[in-house]
């Protein structure tokens, strides 16, 4: 008689927030196998795998292979641990014919935002007008003839997230623009955006409303109000914090009804779902719902809110037959707060170069009354660039207290700081690796591996006479090889990509061939 098999869960992709879950799996003494749905995810994402968590940690090939892999375990469950694991996860749960399961035959809703808010108009459940587009000029014709011409509108991938590639387009030329930095790129999920959504542009307060869910029964975990700032100068829409709110009250009642209709619709069946929703002046609207926790800090702060975390009831779903899902759902649970929490992140305004001290070397901001954690994401070293989305905000810190006015003074404190000295900067190396010479004399102009070409987004207090980058390299008969540029008369484009999020920002160039002089726009259309 062979060897009894081990009872494991599956986390695919055990990234971000999933390792609150991967941690609340382990304390319940469950052993676990990590899958990596893709190689090709941003550094940021695979860097976090902690494989000491895990009794097997592998990368996944074909579906085929990963079955064969998982042939000598007892999968108890799988699950995804971030959002580029949705996919696989319902993938790998239908083929291992695991019963609690949302069917990957729909998984397309859940995951491709397009796909997504179709289905939600397909059922009658308010939607978000839209089209998904090959090119700028279908996006601009959708908007002339069933946007009513209206601006701005919003362009984005439809399977990336944390505010990659979205453009706040307020003219023609901010399509252009978006569609010529991100359409034939691959985002920040390793997925490559061969369209773009355009889409309308959704007044109002956006909210985050977590779920779990257990047979279709829908438990709310938190309602959440986002702080976004669109900035016009960039035409870039990025977070200054998430705040819980009560669970009950005029606005919420009307998204929780709301977002289970998305639930039912999108077949969220079970496991955890996290919503973000527009209360518009005609009710609220769907943004995109993830069928995983919330990111960042967000299950861990909920739990200190609350008493009861997201991850601890995901585990109840995942091993113990949604026992403890069960008896909330009967009482129609709604959460009561026991402190108040706002989970911010840096923002930095416009310095651009290379971090010269440590952010928040000093302890300013990890010593004010409400401040439970600072955790920068760079370096003495790292180049620092402007936030104009998730990927490039350079921290996050976590404030909590049982009075909601001294987390409004502390995080009022820290934008302070910000817009004054919180973040050091210098100019980076003048020599590149290929002989090639980048001189700066105080540019505005950010090579940004992010979006693989130049863009302008530094302070307006620079004077544009001042403006000038000179590129020489070693071989000057090659008039692509010489550029130089004053003012904002032209644009350089065409810079090698790089996957790395920790260089973004002034790029060292490579070779003598990686630039080219144009004229286009620049990324954010200033």
């Amino acid at each position: 008689m062979g060897a009894e098999k081990q009872t494991v869960v599956v986390v695919v992709d055990p990234y971000s927030s999933g390792k609150y879950l991967v941690q609340e799996l382990k304390d319940q003494g469950w052993p676990m196998v990590a899958i990596q749905s893709a190689l090709e995810l941003a550094p940021f994402w695979l860097q976090q795998l902690e494989p000491d968590h895990f009794v097997e940690t592998f990368a996944h090939t074909t579906i085929e292979e990963t079955l064969k892999k998982l042939e000598k375990y007892n999968v108890k469950a799988v699950t995804p641990g971030s959002e580029p694991g949705v996919f696989l996860s319902e993938d790998l749960q239908e083929a291992l014919r695991l019963t609690a399961v949302n069917g990957s035959a729909t998984k397309e809703w859940r995951r491709h935002k397009y796909a997504m808010q179709e289905r939600l108009r397909e059922v009658g459940v308010r939607a978000v007008r839209q089209i998904y587009a090959k090119d700028a000029a279908e996006a601009l014709e959708w908007h002339k003839e069933k946007n009513m011409g209206q601006w701005p509108i919003i362009v984005k991938p439809a399977m990336s997230g944390g505010t990659d590639g979205v453009y706040w387009c307020h003219s023609p030329e901010d399509v252009d623009t978006a569609f010529a930095a991100e359409c034939g790129k691959v985002n920040v999920n390793g997925e490559l955006n061969d369209c773009l959504l355009a889409q309308e542009f959704l007044q109002g307060i956006e909210y985050i409303v977590d779920c779990v869910s257990y047979d279709s029964k829908h438990v709310l975990c938190g309602i959440w109000q986002y702080k976004k700032v669109h900035d016009p100068k960039t035409r870039s829409i990025s977070y200054h914090n998430g705040k819980m709110i009560a669970s009950t009250g005029e606005v919420q009642d009307q998204l929780v009804d709301y977002m289970f209709k998305c639930l039912d619709a999108l077949d969220i069946k079970y496991g955890a779902s996290h919503g973000e929703v527009i209360m518009t002046p005609d009710g609220p609207c769907l943004v995109e719902v993830g069928a995983r926790m919330q990111g960042l800090k967000g299950p861990m702060l909920t739990g200190m809110a609350t008493g009861v975390s997201v991850h601890e009831l995901v585990a109840d779903v995942l091993v113990n037959d949604g026992r403890l899902h069960k008896e909330l759902a009967k009482q129609n649970f709604r959460y009561q707060q026991k402190k108040f929490v706002s989970q911010c992140l840096f923002n930095n305004p416009s310095k651009c170069g290379v971090l010269t001290k440590a952010i928040d070397a000093e302890g300013r901001v990890r010593d004010l009354k409400s401040c439970l954690g600072v955790y920068p994401t760079i370096k003495v070293g790292d180049t620092l660039v402007p936030t104009r989305d998730l990927a490039t905000s350079p921290g996050a810190f976590l404030l909590c207290h049982a009075r909601e006015e001294v987390i409004a003074a502390d995080e009022a404190k820290v934008r302070e700081m910000e817009a004054d000295d919180l973040f050091e900067v210098g100019l980076p190396s003048p020599v590149t690796p290929g002989g090639t010479k980048l001189v700066h004399h105080v540019s505005p102009y950010v090579v940004s591996p992010r979006q693989d070409f130049c863009r302008d987004t530094c302070d307006d207090a620079f004077d544009p006479e001042l403006h000038e980058i000179e590129l020489n390299f070693e071989d000057p008969a090659d008039p692509k090889n010489d550029a130089k540029l004053e003012g904002r008369s032209s644009r350089l484009s065409g810079v090698s990509h790089t996957s790395s999020r920790k260089t973004s920002g002034f790029k060292q160039l490579e070779s003598p061939g990686d630039v080219r002089v144009s004229d286009s726009p620049t990324l954010l259309g200033a």
